[in-house]
């Protein structure tokens, strides 16, 4: 085993073929050998039969009772079609097994005696076949009953002939046999080692031109056959994931340039406010100014952090987060409460429609979930429209329950959003140019929304109504998990 794994796949196949070839090809030589055996026995069977008959009808009983054969049948190089006297032994025998007459004068080991199951055999059908070994050489014997011949008791002629003619025959197949197979065997392999060659010369090829590409040149793509096939398949795989690990390391590298860019403008503001209360001395009243700009960049900074380790443990997979079973409306409830603060000091009032969660069953109204995420979503959502709300206006939160969907939507009463920039306002870092003075954010909350909402299977979009913006926040019950 140790010796195929060291080997060539190419080698493995050919070595495959071969070894699948050669016991085929062993075993329709192992069932022809045997059928051609049992024909040739038959052929032989039959043969001996007739000769049996023949001899049967030289035979006579003469004026005293004994058995003679026919003066012509004594001349021992003569031949009766198809074997010679010379070889042939020939016996008359009684039931009981002795001896009457034989030609020529046999021993003792060159006549088979009767047994019970042959008598039997040759009583009930007239003749019976058996083998007989004498002097390492196979004798084919006939025990004939004769017919009557005005004996008193039924005699039996008993013809041992060696199998010489056909052994040989079978001799000469299996040296065929011996010589043949492992030559096709070779034959088999050379011609197999050539087509698993070319079978395999697409997968080569696909190997040669993975090993080429690097992080560097990640948009090729290695070449697809044209027969769809298994390498045709394997190819189109690898190229799908070259495409993902291409969209991954491009997005990787945005990701890095946006994010660096995002803290560098912080820490640069910090940095020349620190150079410059450095260069001279300050009053109380702008230190305090000094402080709240250091600290409005430092929660700006802490925000952005949180906001891209959220997004860092959502990309890294579903198995990374904390699944448990929540209440979605309670999840909904405990965010509006942690944000009724912030809507206060805008004097903006958030008002509450659950009437459709209300009704519903508490089954209904649980969701598998990351309780922490799914809550950054909804504070998100709902933070983005109380900033973006003028004051004195409401920001309307209701629930709906389908029999498909959960289904959560959020109102404000701003500005709405330019058609050109409500597709883009999910990306990462992006921000809408006409707020972009009105409200200091990262461009993260949106997209972490839109992460959080694939990971749990639901959807995330908005639109403009005559009021304002309203986002929609839709979870398909079939895919929640209602088990625990």
């Amino acid at each position: 085993m140790n010796f195929l794994h060291k080997i060539s796949l190419k080698l493995r196949l050919t070595l495959l073929f071969g070894l699948i070839f050669t016991g085929m090809l062993s075993g329709f030589c192992y069932i022809l050998y045997s059928q051609f055996s049992k024909l040739q026995i038959a052929e032989f069977d039959t043969k001996l039969y007739n000769y049996a008959i023949d001899i049967a009808e030289s035979l006579d009983v003469d004026k005293y009772g004994d058995v003679e054969f026919d003066s012509n049948i004594l001349k021992l190089n003569e031949k009766i079609l198809p074997f010679t006297l010379k070889n042939s032994f020939i016996s008359v025998m009684d039931i009981n097994g002795h001896i009457i007459e034989m030609r020529p004068v046999l021993q003792e080991n060159q006549i088979e005696h009767l047994s019970d199951a042959i008598l039997s055999k040759v009583l009930r059908s007239g003749a019976s076949f058996s083998t007989m070994y004498y002097e390492t050489v196979t004798h084919r014997v006939i025990n004939y009953l004769l017919p009557v011949l005005h004996k008193d008791t039924p005699l039996i002629l008993q013809i041992s002939v060696p199998e010489s003619d056909f052994l040989i025959i079978n001799r000469n197949l299996v040296k065929f046999f011996y010589i043949s197979v492992p030559a096709m065997l070779v034959l088999s392999l050379m011609i197999g080692y050539f087509f698993v060659g070319r079978a395999l010369r697409p997968m080569m090829e696909i190997i040669a031109k993975t090993k080429m590409i690097e992080v560097s040149n990640l948009e090729e793509r290695v070449p697809v056959p044209e027969s769809k096939d298994e390498i045709w398949q394997l190819a189109d795989t690898i190229n799908h994931l070259l495409s993902r690990l291409d969209e991954t390391f491009t997005a990787q590298e945005r990701f890095i340039q946006d994010a660096s860019h995002q803290l560098k403008t912080p820490l640069t503001i910090m940095k020349g406010e620190l150079e410059v209360f450095k260069s001279e001395e300050k009053s109380e009243e702008e230190i305090s100014i000094f402080l709240d700009s250091m600290a409005q960049e430092i929660n700006f900074l802490t925000q952005l952090t949180n906001n891209l380790l959220i997004l860092a443990r959502v990309d890294s997979g579903t198995e990374k987060l904390s699944l448990t079973t929540n209440r979605l409306d309670e999840v909904v409830i405990s965010q509006i409460s942690r944000l009724s603060k912030f809507a206060n000091l805008k004097k903006i009032s958030m008002q509450i429609n659950f009437d459709s969660f209300y009704s519903a069953s508490e089954s209904d109204l649980t969701v598998m979930s990351d309780r922490d995420l799914l809550g950054v979503v909804f504070y998100n959502l709902i933070e983005n429209a109380i900033k973006y709300s003028p004051e004195g206006s409401t920001v309307t939160i209701a629930g709906y329950n389908t029999p498909q969907t959960l289904h959560v939507t959020i109102e404000d009463e701003g500005e709405g959003i330019d058609e050109g920039d409500i597709e883009k306002i999910f990306d990462r870092f992006y921000r809408m140019q006409k707020n972009a003075t009105k409200a200091q954010g990262s461009g993260l909350g949106l997209a972490i929304c839109k992460v959080v909402a694939d990971s749990l299977h639901a959807r995330i979009w908005a639109e403009n109504i005559e009021t304002g913006t309203r986002f929609h926040f839709e979870m398909p019950k079939q895919l929640l998990d209602k088990s625990t």
